[in-house]
Order: C-alpha cells, then structure tokens, then sequence
C-alpha cells in the first residue's frame, strides 16, 4: 500500500485532493496515510478554517490537539461515485456507495417543511464536510455543527476547506454539547424552526450521543419556548408591577433576599406547592411542624392556613392575581415574612407580612439596569415560577436538607390543587390555563409509571432538575405520592425522611433595610426615550429603531412581544407601521407610569 498525503478542498460542489497518491482497488482506494512532508499545507488549512470559526473555546480546544494526534486511526476510501469517504478506526462517516446522494435523500426525508433564514439546522457528525455542504446549499438557515470527537474535527479541518461556510456567519460548530445547547437557547427565538440531521453511519455508531443531542435540544427549545411565551403575555405587566413596586419602596421599609444567605445552615426545610400531594402529606407535615422552616408558594398559603400550618415565609412571584389567593388572610401574615420578585404583583406588599425580602432577579431587564446604580444588588435566579424561587432561595439561605411537598407539576385525577380545584378541559388533548389553552402531556411520574401534566410544566420539570445541577445540591427530597419525577430529587415517603432536629428560629432583627438610588436611572431612561422618539420623526422602521429601543431599559420590557416579533420576522418591512404604532403607545404609556410613581 502507498502511503500518501492529502488535502481536500470544495471545488463547485465536489471535493477534490491535492497531492494523493494511492493504489487502484477496483472502485474502491483505501490508503493509509503518513503525513512525511507538506505538513505546511495542513498548517495553512488548518488556520484558514479557524480564521473564520465564531466560536473562541473551540479554537483554544483545536490548537491543543497536535496534527499526529488529530490522524491516528484515519482512514478513506473513493466510492463509486468518485466522491471520498473519511474513516475513523474503520468505521466509515459516510455513506460508501454515493454519500452526496445519500444525504439528500436524508434531508429530503428528515426536514418536510420550509426552513428560512431564522431557522436552525443541527448537523450531527462533520465527516468530510458533504452534510455541511449540502445543508449550506439547500437551506438558507443558520447551521449549528456538533462533533463530539474533538480529534476527527481538527483532522477535517486541517485537510478540507470549509472557510467559505465559516466566513458565511451562518455557520456555528462545537464539538460540545453544553456549549452547542447554551448557544442555542441564545439564539432560538420561539416559532423558529429546529431541525437535527445526521450522518447515517455515524449515528449507528454514536447512537447514545445522538440521542442526547435530541434530547438536549427538544428540552432547550420547550423551555425556551414556554420563556418567551411568557414574555410576550407578561412584559407589559412585569413593567407596571416593577414600577409600581419601586414607588412603594421609596417609602417603605424593604429588605434585600441576600441578606438571608447562609442563615439557615444545618437546619430543613420545605417548599410547599400547591399541588394535590399536598393534601396526602399535610397531617405529617402538622404534626412534625417543629422539626422545618416552611416556604409555602402564594396558593398554597390558604391551604395550609386552613389546616393550622403557618408558614415561615411565602413566596411571591406572580404578575398578578395576588389578591385572589393571599386576600382575606392579612390578619394571619403578620408573623410571617414574604419572599417577593421586584415584578411581583404590587397587591401583595399590602398583605402586611412581617418583613419583605426582594430578590432581584438575573433574567429582568430592569434589575440589570438597577444594579448599575446600585452596587449592593446580588441577582438571585428565579427560575420563573414561585416553586424555584422557593428552591434556590432555600439553597442559598444555607439549609441542609430541603423536602418538597406539592411540587408535583402534575395532575392528579384531573385534579390540579391541593385544595381540590380541577382542570377544565377543551379537548380531549387540551385544558384552558386562565384563559390560555394549554396541550395536555404525559411525563415519568415518581412511582415510575406517566402522569399528565400541562406542557409548560414539562418544561418547568427539567427546569427544576438543571437548577438542582447547577447549584450542586444534593439532599433534595420529594414526598409526593403521584407527581413528576424530577431529576436529582430522591423520592421518598413523609415516614421514611430522617427524625429532623427542631428548627430554630433566626433572628432577623438586626437587618437594615434598603434604599435604592433612582434618580440617575429615570434620567438615563428619558434620554434613552428622546433618542427613540428622535428616530421616530424620520419615519424609520430599522434596526436602529430596535437597538434604540433595547437600551432603553423601560421600553424594552414593555415592547419585549413585539422586538420579538420583528425580529422573528427580520424586521420585514410589512411590520413598519404596525410596529412605529405601537412604539408611540409604549412611549405614551412609560411616561405615565414614571408620573404614577412620582419618579418624574
């Protein structure tokens, strides 16, 4: 056998060699390489590619990987067709009859509908390139490669020009899951399309890596989703609670949640939700009362009022409604300290909790802007709902062992609360959410088998099991009998958790409340707003218009559906009108709101 060096480069739609050389095998040339020379060639490649790749870890990762060990167990054959197959330890990326034609007919068969610009397709596998170059050419969409052999990677893109496709800026590739997954849920905007696509062979053999890769993207994009969604019906509220809230505060004696870090330590405690669990275990958890610290979500502090439990803190975060679950019940909150989002509805800073606590989140466009004035502002995750809020702060304030009780993100019987408030059904597939219709899934419950649930509290499942990852906790329990089974948690019955010590009760006296500097953010905002209204006197829908308007801190939250919107649509000039209207209305009305609150 010849041993041979070559380079592979895209010449109008085919690949070509430079300096091969290699022995006649009737159809087939398989030739072992030895790279004796023109290794500056490989270095030219190698750095053209690089040149234009967007992605700055993986460049470091390349560079560490030498070319020696970037080749061993490479390998490649011509095929019939007369187009080359890459190998690695025999095993072959591509197809070995016609590999061009084999991945039209699998993107012909994997993508049925339209893909536009917005649009994302994942490649799985990079072999020689013909995925990407297929992809490239058919598609107008953005292309995200994922490699997970780090090796194999720096082999292709030492030996086949794929500049072009980099320069594109379409192109983004990673041999990293995480870091492919986080880059998507940057850049996936709700009601974009996401396809994955593979090479045939190479999934066989990488099965269990294309299987997390789909998984992993299906999770990203349905939590994603459920984000944005959110967004688009609550920016506008959000905006007015904030305002509102930061109107009250100017008055009013207002604690920061970080002051409650690390207060905790060695003690227990339990999250209680809503769901129906909560009536199996609420004479346990009655009859046990001295042994936690209770954090009850906002609807679930009638429930537990009502069985005698009361709690230690309840947590507040949503936008509004506040009055129909905490309303009636100000005469037995005075004992009780409250855990609030700035956006929270106003309504329950007039439920007369013995002490506020205000957690800032990291997600809120004007909590970033705040604590560019305010120094002494710790963002805090939210994760979105009053169950996570509950969790993470818990985990902050230093508790050893966390139970949670109600969380079940699931449906009992049709049941959705403790309190014995069922679904209301549309469809046999569908239920009405306070006037939203919601799809009706199933998800693992925690005895093993499947439960129904709401499709955005799937997403709120694996939202729960990467909060508990990320922070690293581990003495999680869930003593739901029926619910989700989230990832991380163990499952176990109320009799099985350990005999707890009695909690003792820290002593908050000593807190100083804080005091928030807004003044330079108002004036900040107003000169933000005449630069948008400037740009509005020449009649121009433009992306300086959006960019405008993002800085603005004020009318970004309030336009987020609509910023959205455009730039699902790529700022299409059909929105023009529709979209310079509804800028006015939002100028008009955060004008307002800032003379509501006497900021202006």
């Amino acid at each position: 056998m010849t041993y041979c060096y070559f380079c592979f480069k895209f010449v109008k739609n085919k690949i070509i060699i430079e300096t091969v050389d290699f022995l006649d095998y009737n159809f087939i040339f398989i030739a072992k390489y030895a790279i004796m020379h023109l290794e500056g060639k490989v270095h030219i490649m190698f750095n053209k590619n690089l040149q234009y790749i967007n992605n700055e870890a993986l460049k470091r990762r390349l560079e560490k990987i030498s070319d020696i060990e970037s080749r061993n167990g490479i390998t490649y054959c011509v095929t019939p067709s007369n187009d080359y197959v890459l190998l690695k330890d025999d095993v072959p990326s591509d197809d070995l009859v016609n590999p061009r034609d084999a991945i039209r007919k699998m993107l012909a068969n994997n993508i049925k509908q339209e893909m536009k610009p917005n649009d994302i397709i994942i490649t799985f596998g990079i072999g020689l390139g013909y995925l990407l170059d297929e992809t490239f050419n058919k598609y107008p969409s953005r292309i995200f490669i994922y490699e997970p052999d780090l090796p194999l990677l720096r082999f292709v893109l030492s030996n086949v020009d794929m500049s072009e496709h980099f320069a594109s800026g379409r192109v983004y590739i990673t041999n990293d899951l995480e870091e492919l997954i986080k880059h998507l849920e940057e850049t996936f905007i709700t009601k974009d399309k996401v396809e994955v696509v593979f090479l045939q062979n190479y999934a066989v053999v990488r099965n269990k890596d294309l299987l997390m890769l789909t998984q992993r993207v299906y999770e990203a994009c349905k939590s994603k989703i459920v984000d944005v969604n959110t967004i688009t019906k609550f920016s506008k509220q959000w905006l007015e609670n904030a305002l509102n809230n930061l109107a009250l505060f100017k008055n009013r004696e207002m604690y920061k949640l970080s002051d409650l870090y690390g207060k905790y330590k060695g003690q227990t405690a339990i999250i209680a939700g809503a769901g129906p669990s909560l009536a199996d275990n609420i004479g346990n958890i009655q009859a046990n009362r001295n042994k936690y610290i209770i954090f009850a979500v906002n609807k679930a502090v009638k429930f537990l009022l009502l069985n005698g439990i009361t709690p230690d803190y309840v947590v507040a975060l949503d936008a509004k409604n506040m009055d129909k679950t905490l309303g009636g019940l100000e005469e037995k909150l005075g004992r009780v300290n409250c855990i609030a989002d700035l956006r929270t509805d106003t309504a329950v800073f007039s439920k007369g909790f013995r002490r506020y606590f205000v957690s800032f989140s990291n997600a809120d466009i004007i909590s970033k802007k705040l604590a560019e004035y305010n120094d002494f502002i710790q963002f805090n995750e939210t994760g979105g709902t009053a169950s996570t809020l509950g969790l993470i702060s818990a985990i902050k304030m230093g508790f050893s062992k966390i139970v949670l009780a109600g969380i079940d993100l699931a449906f009992k019987d049709n049941v959705a609360y403790a309190s014995g408030e069922g679904i209301v059904r549309v469809s046999q597939d569908e239920l009405d959410a306070e006037g939203i219709n919601k799809k009706l899934v199933q998800v693992k419950s925690v005895t093993g088998g499947n439960v129904y649930t709401r499709d955005d509290y799937q997403a709120y499942v694996t939202q729960f099991g990467e909060i508990i990852k990320d922070m690293d906790y581990k003495e999680i329990y869930n003593i739901s009998s029926f619910g989700a089974a989230i990832e991380g948690v163990k499952n176990v019955r109320f009799d099985d958790l350990y005999l707890f010590a009695p909690a003792v009760q820290v002593s908050l006296d000593n807190l100083e409340p804080f005091k928030l500097e807004l003044n330079a953010l108002v004036q900040e905002e107003f000169g933000n707003i005449n630069n948008v209204i400037s740009l509005l006197s020449k009649g121009a829908f433009s992306p300086a218009l959006v960019s405008a308007i993002v800085k603005s801190a004020l009318l970004y939250q309030y336009m987020q559906g609509d910023i959205v919107n455009a730039l699902q649509r790529n700022l299409d000039s059909s929105l023009a009108e529709s979209f310079i209207a509804e800028t006015k209305i939002a100028i008009k009305n955060v004008v307002e709101m800032l003379q509501k609150g006497q900021f202006v």
